[in-house]
């Protein structure tokens, strides 16, 4: 399996208008990290990987909840997360 920037940043972009719910983002990323796991997932590019990784990091445990109802990480927490790791708006 292969993961790009841009696929990373889409997961990121799909949270913040909702096409995507939390829960959902979470499971992705954890699939991805499977994929890792198993040898099977590659980078483009390459040279990316730290920031692809970061982004994936980021977005496993995105659904976590400080208190019922009440999610770790907030909308704001999430748009500096993706200009940090992945880029864009």
């Amino acid at each position: 399996m292969e993961i790009t920037l841009e696929v990373v940043r889409s997961v990121f972009v799909d949270v913040l208008e909702g096409r995507m719910t939390r829960e959902a983002a979470d499971r992705w990323a954890y699939a991805i990290t499977r994929e890792s796991e198993s040898g099977t997932l590659t980078f483009a590019p390459h040279e990316e990987m730290a920031r692809i990784w970061a982004g994936v990091m980021y977005l496993y445990g995105i659904d976590t909840m400080e208190e019922p109802g009440e999610y770790l990480h907030t909308e704001e927490d999430i748009r500096t997360a993706m200009q940090e790791k992945v880029g864009g708006r």
